[in-house]
């Protein structure tokens, strides 16, 4: 594993590094968990990917039906952004294949960094929420923990 952290010691920003072979959304996870970010909000993702799984929305009913998707590298990582909400990160990848197709999604485990893959993110230590069911939502939301 090629994972690297950087912490800001005056804004508490977090620059992550990963290389070839790392799982993204696994690595972001230990982040979180190792630097106790309860809850923060990731900005920036850029890099590449061996190997891609995301999901999206198929249907407009609620809750909606899910439609998974395992891309095979190589996958531009045009950019990926989210909220980390009780440790855990909910990101929203874009992504390029070789012949310039463009696919987006709900980031899902097992998604592989081919080159690198560099992050920030700004833990958020005075807010403290997480997602659950409310307001008659089917879908947990996020809400004070």
């Amino acid at each position: 594993m090629l994972l690297k952290y950087f912490v800001s010691q005056e804004t508490g920003v977090v620059i992550v590094s990963l290389g070839h072979g790392d799982l993204l959304l696994e690595s972001l996870r230990q982040v979180a968990c190792e630097l106790d970010i309860h809850t923060g909000v990731v900005m920036t993702g850029i890099g590449s990917l061996n190997f891609g799984r995301i999901h999206a929305v198929v249907t407009n009913s609620m809750p909606p039906t899910d439609r998974f998707f395992d891309l095979p590298g190589p996958l531009e990582v045009v950019g990926f952004r989210g909220v980390i909400a009780a440790h855990e990160p909910h990101i929203h990848i874009s992504l390029m294949d070789a012949n310039g197709k463009f696919y987006g999604g709900h980031l899902e485990e097992g998604s592989v960094i081919l080159t690198l893959s560099e992050i920030s993110i700004l833990p958020t230590p005075d807010i403290k929420i997480t997602r659950r069911i409310r307001d008659n939502s089917p879908l947990p939301l996020l809400d004070w923990e």
